[in-house]
Protein backbone atom coordinates (compact mmCIF):
# COMPACT_ATOMS: atom_id res chain seq x y z
CA UNK A 1 0.00 0.00 0.00
CA UNK A 2 1.30 3.50 -0.81
CA UNK A 3 2.00 5.78 2.13
CA UNK A 4 2.80 9.44 2.57
CA UNK A 5 6.50 8.54 2.64
CA UNK A 6 6.52 5.82 0.01
CA UNK A 7 4.18 6.01 -3.00
CA UNK A 8 3.74 2.98 -5.25
CA UNK A 9 5.14 4.73 -8.34
CA UNK A 10 7.75 7.44 -8.90
CA UNK A 11 7.37 9.25 -12.22
CA UNK A 12 10.76 10.64 -13.29
CA UNK A 13 10.44 13.47 -15.80
CA UNK A 14 13.78 14.64 -17.29
CA UNK A 15 13.44 18.13 -18.79
CA UNK A 16 15.58 20.67 -20.60
CA UNK A 17 14.18 23.97 -21.85
CA UNK A 18 10.69 23.93 -23.48
CA UNK A 19 8.52 24.89 -20.48
CA UNK A 20 5.33 24.69 -22.58
CA UNK A 21 5.85 20.97 -23.26
CA UNK A 22 6.64 20.27 -19.59
CA UNK A 23 3.48 22.10 -18.54
CA UNK A 24 1.38 19.99 -20.90
CA UNK A 25 2.98 16.79 -19.63
CA UNK A 26 2.48 17.68 -15.96
CA UNK A 27 -1.14 18.65 -16.63
CA UNK A 28 -1.74 15.15 -18.04
CA UNK A 29 -0.51 13.67 -14.76
CA UNK A 30 -3.31 15.47 -12.91
CA UNK A 31 -5.88 13.54 -14.97
CA UNK A 32 -4.79 9.98 -14.18
CA UNK A 33 -7.07 7.17 -13.11
CA UNK A 34 -4.36 6.23 -10.60
CA UNK A 35 -5.10 8.31 -7.50
CA UNK A 36 -2.70 11.19 -6.98
CA UNK A 37 -1.81 9.84 -3.53
CA UNK A 38 -0.42 6.66 -5.13
CA UNK A 39 2.37 8.30 -7.14
CA UNK A 40 4.94 11.07 -7.00
CA UNK A 41 6.56 13.12 -9.75
CA UNK A 42 10.23 14.11 -9.78
CA UNK A 43 11.20 16.65 -12.45
CA UNK A 44 14.88 16.91 -13.35
CA UNK A 45 15.91 20.24 -14.91
CA UNK A 46 19.14 19.72 -16.85
CA UNK A 47 20.47 23.26 -16.66
CA UNK A 48 17.75 25.02 -18.64
CA UNK A 49 18.69 28.63 -19.43
CA UNK A 50 15.52 29.73 -17.63
CA UNK A 51 14.83 27.50 -14.63
CA UNK A 52 11.74 25.30 -14.95
CA UNK A 53 10.92 25.61 -11.23
CA UNK A 54 7.95 27.96 -11.76
CA UNK A 55 6.32 25.42 -14.08
CA UNK A 56 6.72 22.73 -11.41
CA UNK A 57 5.53 25.03 -8.61
CA UNK A 58 2.21 25.54 -10.39
CA UNK A 59 1.39 21.85 -9.77
CA UNK A 60 2.34 21.55 -6.11
CA UNK A 61 -1.26 21.64 -4.99
CA UNK A 62 -2.36 18.93 -7.41
CA UNK A 63 0.61 16.52 -7.51
CA UNK A 64 3.17 15.13 -5.09
CA UNK A 65 6.01 16.75 -6.97
CA UNK A 66 9.73 17.35 -6.48
CA UNK A 67 12.13 19.48 -8.51
CA UNK A 68 15.85 18.77 -9.03
CA UNK A 69 17.90 21.30 -10.96
CA UNK A 70 21.46 21.14 -12.27
CA UNK A 71 23.26 24.45 -12.68
CA UNK A 72 24.63 23.25 -16.02
CA UNK A 73 23.63 20.96 -18.86
CA UNK A 74 25.07 17.54 -17.90
CA UNK A 75 23.25 15.33 -20.39
CA UNK A 76 20.24 13.04 -20.43
CA UNK A 77 21.80 10.23 -18.39
CA UNK A 78 22.97 12.44 -15.53
CA UNK A 79 19.63 14.26 -15.47
CA UNK A 80 17.64 11.04 -15.15
CA UNK A 81 19.98 9.75 -12.46
CA UNK A 82 19.74 12.95 -10.43
CA UNK A 83 15.94 12.89 -10.53
CA UNK A 84 15.77 9.15 -9.79
CA UNK A 85 17.99 9.69 -6.73
CA UNK A 86 15.10 11.62 -5.16
CA UNK A 87 12.50 8.97 -5.99
CA UNK A 88 11.02 6.97 -3.11
CA UNK A 89 8.85 4.31 -4.77
CA UNK A 90 9.81 0.72 -5.49
CA UNK A 91 8.95 1.34 -9.16
CA UNK A 92 10.48 4.03 -11.35
CA UNK A 93 8.59 5.23 -14.40
CA UNK A 94 10.43 7.43 -16.91
CA UNK A 95 8.27 9.88 -18.84
CA UNK A 96 9.89 12.46 -21.09
CA UNK A 97 8.94 16.09 -20.53
CA UNK A 98 7.48 16.28 -24.05
CA UNK A 99 5.42 13.10 -23.67
CA UNK A 100 1.80 13.45 -22.55
CA UNK A 101 0.30 10.60 -20.52
CA UNK A 102 -2.99 8.96 -21.45
CA UNK A 103 -5.30 8.95 -18.38
CA UNK A 104 -4.70 5.23 -17.76
CA UNK A 105 -0.94 5.26 -18.35
CA UNK A 106 0.33 5.41 -14.77
CA UNK A 107 -2.12 2.77 -13.60
CA UNK A 108 -0.94 0.33 -16.28
CA UNK A 109 2.66 0.77 -15.19
CA UNK A 110 1.79 0.46 -11.50
CA UNK A 111 -0.37 -2.64 -12.05
CA UNK A 112 2.29 -4.41 -14.14
CA UNK A 113 4.87 -4.17 -11.37
CA UNK A 114 2.36 -4.92 -8.62
CA UNK A 115 1.45 -8.10 -10.48
CA UNK A 116 5.05 -9.28 -10.41
CA UNK A 117 4.95 -9.56 -6.61
CA UNK A 118 8.39 -8.09 -6.06
CA UNK A 119 10.10 -9.78 -9.00
CA UNK A 120 12.12 -7.47 -11.29
CA UNK A 121 10.49 -6.27 -14.46
CA UNK A 122 10.36 -3.66 -17.20
CA UNK A 123 7.26 -2.30 -18.92
CA UNK A 124 7.66 -0.47 -22.23
CA UNK A 125 4.74 1.70 -23.25
CA UNK A 126 3.63 3.00 -26.63
CA UNK A 127 3.61 6.53 -27.97
CA UNK A 128 2.01 8.39 -30.82
CA UNK A 129 4.19 11.03 -32.51
CA UNK A 130 1.72 13.88 -32.82
CA UNK A 131 1.79 16.69 -35.30
CA UNK A 132 0.46 20.21 -34.75
CA UNK A 133 -3.25 19.36 -34.58
CA UNK A 134 -2.84 16.67 -31.92
CA UNK A 135 -0.48 18.79 -29.86
CA UNK A 136 -2.82 21.79 -30.00
CA UNK A 137 -5.75 19.65 -28.90
CA UNK A 138 -3.84 18.39 -25.85
CA UNK A 139 -2.75 21.87 -24.88
CA UNK A 140 -6.36 23.03 -25.06
CA UNK A 141 -7.40 20.11 -22.88
CA UNK A 142 -9.34 18.46 -25.71
CA UNK A 143 -9.29 14.77 -26.63
CA UNK A 144 -7.02 13.39 -29.33
CA UNK A 145 -9.31 12.00 -32.05
CA UNK A 146 -8.48 9.07 -34.39
CA UNK A 147 -7.84 11.36 -37.36
CA UNK A 148 -4.88 12.78 -35.42
CA UNK A 149 -3.37 9.29 -35.00
CA UNK A 150 -3.05 7.85 -38.49
CA UNK A 151 -0.21 5.59 -39.63
CA UNK A 152 2.26 8.47 -40.08
CA UNK A 153 2.02 9.31 -36.39
CA UNK A 154 2.44 5.88 -34.85
CA UNK A 155 5.16 4.56 -32.58
CA UNK A 156 8.21 4.01 -34.82
CA UNK A 157 9.06 0.81 -32.94
CA UNK A 158 5.72 -0.81 -33.72
CA UNK A 159 5.66 -0.25 -37.47
CA UNK A 160 8.08 -3.09 -38.13
CA UNK A 161 7.25 -5.54 -35.33
CA UNK A 162 3.54 -6.01 -35.87
CA UNK A 163 4.12 -9.26 -37.76
CA UNK A 164 3.91 -12.33 -35.50
CA UNK A 165 7.44 -13.47 -36.30
CA UNK A 166 8.82 -10.10 -35.19
CA UNK A 167 7.04 -10.23 -31.84
CA UNK A 168 8.47 -13.72 -31.50
CA UNK A 169 11.92 -12.08 -31.67
CA UNK A 170 11.13 -9.62 -28.88
CA UNK A 171 12.15 -11.88 -25.94
CA UNK A 172 15.63 -12.33 -27.46
CA UNK A 173 16.52 -8.64 -27.19
CA UNK A 174 13.66 -6.57 -25.70
CA UNK A 175 16.09 -3.83 -24.71
CA UNK A 176 16.31 -2.85 -28.39
CA UNK A 177 12.85 -1.29 -27.94
CA UNK A 178 13.79 0.26 -24.58
CA UNK A 179 13.09 3.93 -25.14
CA UNK A 180 12.64 5.86 -21.89
CA UNK A 181 10.01 8.30 -23.10
CA UNK A 182 7.43 5.92 -21.52
CA UNK A 183 8.96 3.02 -19.59
CA UNK A 184 9.20 1.66 -16.06
CA UNK A 185 11.60 -0.54 -14.11
CA UNK A 186 11.83 -1.80 -10.56
CA UNK A 187 13.96 0.53 -8.45
CA UNK A 188 16.21 -2.29 -7.26
CA UNK A 189 17.31 -3.19 -10.79
CA UNK A 190 18.00 0.48 -11.46
CA UNK A 191 20.17 0.61 -8.36
CA UNK A 192 22.04 -2.60 -9.12
CA UNK A 193 23.09 -1.56 -12.64
CA UNK A 194 24.07 1.91 -11.43
CA UNK A 195 21.47 3.86 -13.38
CA UNK A 196 22.19 5.44 -16.73
CA UNK A 197 25.77 5.70 -17.98
CA UNK A 198 26.76 9.35 -17.44
CA UNK A 199 29.69 9.00 -19.83
CA UNK A 200 27.06 9.11 -22.58
CA UNK A 201 26.50 12.86 -22.74
CA UNK A 202 25.56 13.06 -26.40
CA UNK A 203 22.17 12.26 -27.89
CA UNK A 204 20.94 8.71 -28.38
CA UNK A 205 21.21 5.09 -27.23
CA UNK A 206 21.75 5.83 -23.52
CA UNK A 207 18.32 4.37 -22.75
CA UNK A 208 18.91 1.19 -24.80
CA UNK A 209 22.26 0.77 -23.07
CA UNK A 210 20.61 1.05 -19.65
CA UNK A 211 17.96 -1.56 -20.49
CA UNK A 212 20.65 -3.79 -22.03
CA UNK A 213 22.37 -3.92 -18.65
CA UNK A 214 19.10 -4.59 -16.83
CA UNK A 215 18.34 -7.46 -19.23
CA UNK A 216 21.72 -9.13 -18.74
CA UNK A 217 21.82 -8.38 -15.01
CA UNK A 218 19.03 -10.92 -14.55
CA UNK A 219 20.39 -13.49 -17.02
CA UNK A 220 18.32 -12.39 -20.04
CA UNK A 221 15.01 -14.05 -19.01
CA UNK A 222 12.40 -13.83 -21.80
CA UNK A 223 9.61 -12.68 -19.45
CA UNK A 224 11.48 -9.80 -17.82
CA UNK A 225 10.25 -7.20 -20.31
CA UNK A 226 6.73 -6.55 -21.56
CA UNK A 227 5.71 -4.30 -24.43
CA UNK A 228 2.27 -2.86 -23.64
CA UNK A 229 0.59 -1.21 -26.63
CA UNK A 230 -2.20 -0.01 -24.34
CA UNK A 231 0.17 1.95 -22.09
CA UNK A 232 -0.38 5.01 -24.26
CA UNK A 233 1.35 8.36 -24.45
CA UNK A 234 1.51 11.21 -26.94
CA UNK A 235 4.83 12.64 -28.11
CA UNK A 236 4.66 16.40 -28.66
CA UNK A 237 6.41 18.06 -31.62
CA UNK A 238 9.82 19.39 -30.73
CA UNK A 239 12.87 20.68 -32.54
CA UNK A 240 15.23 17.87 -33.55
CA UNK A 241 18.79 18.94 -34.27
CA UNK A 242 20.18 17.44 -37.46
CA UNK A 243 23.43 16.90 -35.56
CA UNK A 244 21.72 14.40 -33.25
CA UNK A 245 22.14 11.61 -35.78
CA UNK A 246 25.90 12.15 -35.94
CA UNK A 247 26.12 12.36 -32.16
CA UNK A 248 24.20 9.10 -31.83
CA UNK A 249 26.83 7.29 -33.90
CA UNK A 250 29.48 8.40 -31.39
CA UNK A 251 27.36 6.82 -28.67
CA UNK A 252 26.95 3.70 -30.79
CA UNK A 253 30.73 3.37 -31.04
CA UNK A 254 30.96 3.83 -27.28
CA UNK A 255 28.45 1.01 -26.79
CA UNK A 256 30.55 -1.30 -28.94
CA UNK A 257 33.64 -0.51 -26.90
CA UNK A 258 31.79 -1.06 -23.63
CA UNK A 259 29.86 -4.23 -24.56
CA UNK A 260 31.98 -6.48 -26.75
CA UNK A 261 29.07 -8.70 -27.78
CA UNK A 262 27.35 -9.53 -31.03
CA UNK A 263 23.94 -8.29 -29.85
CA UNK A 264 25.28 -4.72 -29.58
CA UNK A 265 27.33 -5.10 -32.75
CA UNK A 266 24.15 -5.80 -34.71
CA UNK A 267 22.82 -2.32 -33.87
CA UNK A 268 25.62 -0.67 -35.86
CA UNK A 269 23.88 -1.51 -39.13
CA UNK A 270 21.17 0.77 -40.50
CA UNK A 271 17.99 -1.21 -39.96
CA UNK A 272 14.53 -1.11 -38.47
CA UNK A 273 13.81 -2.06 -34.86
CA UNK A 274 12.26 -5.33 -36.02
CA UNK A 275 15.25 -6.36 -38.11
CA UNK A 276 17.59 -5.63 -35.21
CA UNK A 277 15.49 -7.95 -33.04
CA UNK A 278 15.50 -10.65 -35.71
CA UNK A 279 19.25 -10.52 -36.26
CA UNK A 280 20.07 -10.70 -32.57
CA UNK A 281 17.82 -13.76 -32.23
CA UNK A 282 19.26 -15.36 -35.37
CA UNK A 283 22.92 -14.75 -34.53
CA UNK A 284 22.41 -15.93 -30.96
CA UNK A 285 20.97 -19.17 -32.33
CA UNK A 286 23.84 -19.42 -34.83
CA UNK A 287 26.49 -19.14 -32.13
CA UNK A 288 24.85 -21.99 -30.21
CA UNK A 289 24.34 -24.12 -33.34
CA UNK A 290 27.94 -23.72 -34.45
CA UNK A 291 29.17 -24.64 -31.00
CA UNK A 292 26.96 -27.73 -30.74
CA UNK A 293 27.87 -28.73 -34.30
CA UNK A 294 31.59 -28.69 -33.56
CA UNK A 295 32.35 -25.84 -35.94
CA UNK A 296 34.89 -23.09 -35.46
CA UNK A 297 37.50 -25.27 -33.78
CA UNK A 298 41.16 -24.25 -34.22
CA UNK A 299 42.39 -27.82 -34.77
CA UNK A 300 41.20 -27.65 -38.40
CA UNK A 301 43.67 -24.86 -39.23
CA UNK A 302 46.39 -25.82 -41.72
CA UNK A 303 49.74 -26.24 -39.99
CA UNK A 304 51.42 -23.46 -41.94
CA UNK A 305 48.71 -21.00 -40.94
CA UNK A 306 48.95 -22.02 -37.29
CA UNK A 307 52.72 -21.44 -37.37
CA UNK A 308 52.21 -17.99 -38.91
CA UNK A 309 49.75 -16.97 -36.21
CA UNK A 310 52.36 -17.52 -33.50
CA UNK A 311 54.38 -14.56 -34.81
CA UNK A 312 51.72 -12.35 -36.44
CA UNK A 313 49.37 -9.66 -35.23
CA UNK A 314 46.13 -11.48 -35.98
CA UNK A 315 42.43 -11.47 -35.33
CA UNK A 316 41.21 -15.05 -35.03
CA UNK A 317 37.48 -15.80 -34.95
CA UNK A 318 36.16 -19.16 -33.80
CA UNK A 319 35.28 -21.40 -30.87
CA UNK A 320 38.26 -22.18 -28.66
CA UNK A 321 40.71 -20.04 -30.65
CA UNK A 322 41.71 -18.00 -27.58
CA UNK A 323 43.85 -20.99 -26.56
CA UNK A 324 46.07 -20.58 -29.64
CA UNK A 325 49.61 -19.28 -29.41
CA UNK A 326 49.25 -15.87 -31.07
CA UNK A 327 51.70 -13.09 -31.79
CA UNK A 328 51.82 -9.67 -30.08
CA UNK A 329 48.88 -7.38 -30.83
CA UNK A 330 46.54 -10.29 -31.54
CA UNK A 331 42.89 -10.54 -30.55
CA UNK A 332 40.23 -13.24 -30.66
CA UNK A 333 36.47 -13.38 -31.08
CA UNK A 334 35.91 -16.58 -29.12
CA UNK A 335 32.40 -17.15 -27.75
CA UNK A 336 33.63 -20.18 -25.80
CA UNK A 337 35.92 -18.05 -23.62
CA UNK A 338 35.14 -15.13 -21.29
CA UNK A 339 35.28 -11.57 -22.58
CA UNK A 340 38.60 -10.02 -21.62
CA UNK A 341 41.36 -7.70 -22.70
CA UNK A 342 42.10 -9.60 -25.91
CA UNK A 343 38.86 -11.56 -26.41
CA UNK A 344 35.41 -10.32 -27.46
CA UNK A 345 32.05 -11.93 -28.18
CA UNK A 346 31.64 -10.18 -31.52
CA UNK A 347 30.92 -11.33 -35.07
CA UNK A 348 33.31 -8.97 -36.85
CA UNK A 349 30.96 -6.82 -38.92
CA UNK A 350 32.26 -3.54 -37.42
CA UNK A 351 35.89 -4.07 -36.25
CA UNK A 352 36.09 -0.55 -34.83
CA UNK A 353 38.61 -1.48 -32.15
CA UNK A 354 41.37 -2.00 -34.73
CA UNK A 355 43.18 0.81 -36.50
CA UNK A 356 43.75 0.64 -40.24
CA UNK A 357 46.63 -1.71 -41.02
CA UNK A 358 46.94 -2.85 -37.39
CA UNK A 359 46.68 -6.56 -38.26
CA UNK A 360 48.70 -8.86 -40.46
CA UNK A 361 45.90 -11.34 -40.99
CA UNK A 362 42.30 -12.09 -40.02
CA UNK A 363 41.44 -15.77 -39.69
CA UNK A 364 37.78 -16.69 -39.38
CA UNK A 365 37.07 -20.33 -38.64
CA UNK A 366 33.49 -21.08 -39.74
CA UNK A 367 31.81 -18.16 -38.00
CA UNK A 368 31.84 -16.22 -41.27
CA UNK A 369 29.56 -18.92 -42.67
CA UNK A 370 26.73 -17.78 -40.40
CA UNK A 371 26.80 -14.16 -41.54
CA UNK A 372 23.77 -13.08 -43.52
CA UNK A 373 24.46 -12.14 -47.17
CA UNK A 374 24.25 -8.42 -46.38
CA UNK A 375 26.62 -8.71 -43.37
CA UNK A 376 29.42 -10.75 -44.96
CA UNK A 377 30.49 -7.85 -47.25
CA UNK A 378 30.79 -5.57 -44.19
CA UNK A 379 33.12 -8.04 -42.48
CA UNK A 380 35.29 -8.48 -45.57
CA UNK A 381 35.45 -4.84 -46.64
CA UNK A 382 36.20 -3.52 -43.17
CA UNK A 383 38.52 -6.42 -42.47
CA UNK A 384 40.77 -5.64 -45.42
CA UNK A 385 41.14 -2.10 -44.13
CA UNK A 386 42.55 -3.53 -40.90
CA UNK A 387 44.61 -6.48 -42.22
CA UNK A 388 46.67 -7.46 -45.25
CA UNK A 389 44.54 -10.51 -45.94
CA UNK A 390 41.61 -12.56 -44.67
CA UNK A 391 41.51 -16.35 -44.38
CA UNK A 392 37.98 -17.80 -44.47
CA UNK A 393 38.27 -21.31 -43.08
CA UNK A 394 35.45 -23.79 -43.68
CA UNK A 395 35.56 -27.02 -41.68
CA UNK A 396 34.76 -30.16 -43.65
CA UNK A 397 31.59 -31.35 -41.94
CA UNK A 398 28.65 -33.62 -42.44
CA UNK A 399 26.23 -31.04 -41.03
CA UNK A 400 23.04 -30.73 -43.06
CA UNK A 401 22.58 -27.12 -44.12
CA UNK A 402 18.79 -27.55 -44.12
CA UNK A 403 18.75 -29.11 -40.65
CA UNK A 404 20.27 -25.94 -39.16
CA UNK A 405 17.57 -23.63 -40.49
CA UNK A 406 16.75 -20.88 -39.76
CA UNK A 407 20.45 -20.57 -38.83
CA UNK A 408 22.37 -19.82 -42.04
CA UNK A 409 25.29 -22.00 -43.14
CA UNK A 410 27.46 -21.42 -46.20
CA UNK A 411 27.86 -24.87 -47.73
CA UNK A 412 28.80 -24.12 -51.37
CA UNK A 413 32.22 -22.49 -51.10
CA UNK A 414 32.65 -22.39 -54.87
CA UNK A 415 29.60 -20.16 -55.18
CA UNK A 416 30.96 -17.79 -52.52
CA UNK A 417 34.42 -17.68 -54.13
CA UNK A 418 32.88 -16.82 -57.52
CA UNK A 419 30.75 -14.14 -55.89
CA UNK A 420 33.82 -12.51 -54.31
CA UNK A 421 36.24 -12.65 -57.28
CA UNK A 422 35.02 -9.42 -58.94
CA UNK A 423 35.80 -7.55 -55.72
CA UNK A 424 38.91 -9.19 -54.23
CA UNK A 425 41.93 -11.25 -55.11
CA UNK A 426 40.65 -14.75 -54.26
CA UNK A 427 42.48 -18.06 -53.85
CA UNK A 428 40.94 -21.37 -52.70
CA UNK A 429 42.95 -24.18 -51.11
CA UNK A 430 41.88 -27.63 -49.91
CA UNK A 431 43.22 -29.41 -46.81
CA UNK A 432 42.29 -32.60 -45.00
CA UNK A 433 40.14 -30.94 -42.35
CA UNK A 434 39.06 -27.72 -44.08
CA UNK A 435 38.91 -25.60 -47.20
CA UNK A 436 40.28 -22.07 -47.08
CA UNK A 437 39.36 -19.00 -49.11
CA UNK A 438 42.13 -16.38 -49.04
CA UNK A 439 41.17 -12.77 -49.80
CA UNK A 440 43.45 -9.80 -50.43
Amino acid sequence: MPTADRPSLSVVVPAHENPSALDTTLRSLTRQTLPAADFEVVVGDDGSAVALGPVVDAYRGRLRIEYVRSDRNRGRSANRNAAAARARAATLMFLDADTVAHPTLLKRHRDFHAGRAGRPGVLLGQRYDLDWAGADALRRGEPVVPAMLDAERGDPRLEDIALPQRMGDFPSAPWVLGLTHNASVDHESFRRVGGFDEAMVKWGFEDLEFFYRVFHLHGAPPELFRLDVDALSYHLPHFRKTSNGIASMDNMKYLLRKHLRYDVEVLYGINTFGRHLGRIRLYGAAIEAYRSGGLGRPDVLPGSLGDELATSAALVVGNGVSALDLGPGSHTFDHDAPVGGTNSHLLGTVLQQFKAGALDVIVNVDMWRCLLPEDLPAFLTRGLLKADRIELVATRTGLDQRALLPVPLVADLDYVADMLRPHFSVAVAAYDAARVITLR
